[in-house]
């Protein structure tokens, strides 16, 4: 009886024994995180500032309004997703003369645009390049309402910025924008005279509601 004791003390130091000596599992490597997956759009709003050069403007026009954007795309890799922009900015009391603010004007942008994420952060760069549009509505006459004169210019746009995904669920984030979207529109006709190579320059901060 002794002895069968002694056999199964000895058994279980020995099974303790190679217990001990086996190597404790390793954990699995994270993968990195991948911001946004398949199909994606965002859409979202802010304030801008236009700045408005022309080839005989004594001064560079300056204006303020409100901008909104749309962006819809698909995922080349990890780190890069491609979309298409549409942007906007609305300015009710737009003048090509610093003492004139009776004029609507609409500029935008329509682009190809990639946003490139460096790390594993949801901090990313954007650039683009695709078409721009602007629209202009004056007052023909200032005694009679709904005598606007309406006159609108395209070109080439371009656009550059960053951002942060600041993600809510797997599907869902909020991102922060800042960005420049630069429009080459061309001459615009208004009443009584033309204004040649018009550039608008639109700065814009904005927050935007993202579906990956």
């Amino acid at each position: 009886m002794k002895r069968v004791l002694w056999l199964l003390a000895l058994g279980l130091c020995c099974g303790s024994a190679a217990v001990a000596q086996e190597p404790a599992p390793t954990a699995p490597i994270p993968r990195p995180k991948r911001h946004r997956s398949g199909l994606w759009g965002e859409l979202g709003s802010g304030p801008g500032y236009v700045r408005v050069a022309c080839s005989d403007c004594t001064d560079v026009i300056g204006a303020s309004g409100a901008t909104s954007y749309l962006r819809i795309g698909g995922v080349i890799s990890r780190n890069v997703v491609i979309g298409v922009e549409i942007f906007s900015l609305l300015d009710q009391t737009f003048g090509f003369a610093s003492q004139d603010s009776n004029a609507v004007a609409e500029t935008g942008t329509a682009t190809i645009t990639l946003l490139w994420y460096p790390g594993k952060s949801g901090l990313f760069f954007k650039g683009g390049v695709g078409a721009a549009f602007g629209e202009f509505s004056v007052p023909s006459d200032s005694t009679n309402v709904g005598t606007d004169t309406t006159s609108s210019g395209g070109g080439i746009g371009m656009t550059f910025g960053l951002g942060y995904d600041f993600p809510i669920s797997r599907k869902f984030a909020i991102t922060a924008n800042a960005a420049a979207f630069v429009t080459a529109l061309g001459d615009v006709v208004l009443p009584g005279h033309n204004v040649d190579d018009v550039i608008a320059t639109v700065y814009q901060l904005s927050i935007g509601f993202t579906i990956r």
